[in-house]
């Protein structure tokens, strides 16, 4: 489990068991050092982590009135999503990072969903349909949504736009765009 806090200023994130991200964030609250807010994120997809409610439950509980939320590629937000909410998450950086299945399908070659892998075109129509579904839910059960857009030169470029455009009409409350260089990854 991942856990950044935030007092207005970029707080790197740590990587901690759920006592310790819990023990640390009161530590920061007690300690009066002004942090409003806790993002929890990886490695690895939080959604599917135990150990992300309750760390959320925890948190809500001790300091209601604190910004939690949570980041994910989407894939498991419809059927997780009453369980964040009873968390207490209160916003959510979803991953959307395509609109059709074709470009989706080259960003994710393969999905695994409820114990099955998805390939290709199959892979991608699944992640597209599970991040924008949750998405639009996320909205409608009154979470503050972000939208957060992994531009990559020559795959995704040519949708970025439109994805924004339908980022925006589901109703996110921002769209955060990040263009990758494609040179880094390899290195």
């Amino acid at each position: 489990l991942r856990l950044g806090a935030s007092s207005g200023r970029r707080v790197p994130g740590v990587s901690l068991a759920p006592d310790d991200a819990v023990q640390r964030v009161a530590g920061e609250v007690e300690r009066g050092n002004g942090h409003r807010s806790v993002v929890i994120w990886g490695p690895g997809e939080p959604l599917l982590a135990a150990s992300t409610y309750v760390v959320l439950r925890r948190l809500s509980w001790l300091y209601p009135d604190l910004d939690l939320a949570v980041c994910t590629n989407g894939l498991l937000l419809p059927e997780r999503l009453e369980e964040l909410v009873r968390s207490g998450t209160k916003r959510l950086v979803v991953s959307v990072n395509a609109l059709t299945p074709d470009t989706a399908s080259q960003i994710y070659q393969s999905a695994s969903y409820r114990a099955r892998t998805y390939e290709g075109r199959d892979a991608g129509e699944l992640v597209l349909q599970q991040q924008w579904n949750g998405l639009s839910n996320a909205v409608e059960a009154g979470l503050a949504v972000t939208a957060y857009v992994a531009v990559i030169p020559g795959v995704n470029d040519h949708e970025a736009d439109a994805i924004r455009a339908k980022a925006e009409t589901v109703g996110a409350e921002r769209v955060v765009t990040v263009t990758l260089d494609p040179l880094a990854a390899g290195a």
